[in-house]
């Protein structure tokens, strides 16, 4: 371990105290004893040199102190190794539904939707679309239509049959 000579014995044990405890920490974190030895020491030393340039200083944050100093050289790492992408590794790639084969089957199967509604007896189309495209309620669709809502119902549930209907077979 280093130690600074303008550091007195009393701080250097108590860091010496939690050196154990920090490298077990740090060694989980960064999955190699090795690394974390060296981190350790790095923290330790850095601890050492803020101390000696700031006497006094409060010592009654020790163990946090060589922990969180620890953990942000830890955090330096990663950061310093982390690699940044150039703007040309970027593969610039347009949402599916720009792709013409995409285009296309959205507007087949549009297309087979509308001939489904379509095909539909009146009143069944007439509530379908109400509620569909007009955003009516089912009870604003019966009062409309002169109709019960349970029969609103009936007929939106054939219409929704009819459409899923038409998709499966497709």
């Amino acid at each position: 371990m280093l130690v600074c000579a303008t550091f007195d014995k009393a701080n250097w044990c108590i860091l010496e105290r939690y050196y154990s405890e920090v490298l077990s920490y740090i060694a989980r974190s960064v999955g190699c004893k090795d690394k974390a030895q060296n981190i350790v020491q790095e923290a330790y030393t850095r601890i050492l040199s803020y101390k000696s340039s700031n006497p006094k200083q409060d010592n009654t944050q020790e163990r946090a102190l060589f922990f969180k100093a620890a953990k942000n050289i830890v955090i330096d790492q990663y950061r310093k190794n982390q690699t940044i992408a150039e703007p040309d590794d970027f593969e610039l790639v347009a949402p599916s539904y720009y792709e013409p084969e995409a285009k296309l089957a959205s507007q087949q199967q549009l297309a087979l939707l509308n001939r489904s509604i379509d095909s539909l007896p009146l009143k069944t189309k007439q509530a379908f679309v109400l509620y569909k495209f007009k955003n009516l309620s089912q009870s604003q669709i019966a009062e409309q239509m002169g109709i019960s809502v349970s029969m609103v119902e009936k007929h939106l549930a054939t219409a929704m049959l009819a459409c899923r209907n038409a998709l499966q077979k497709q």
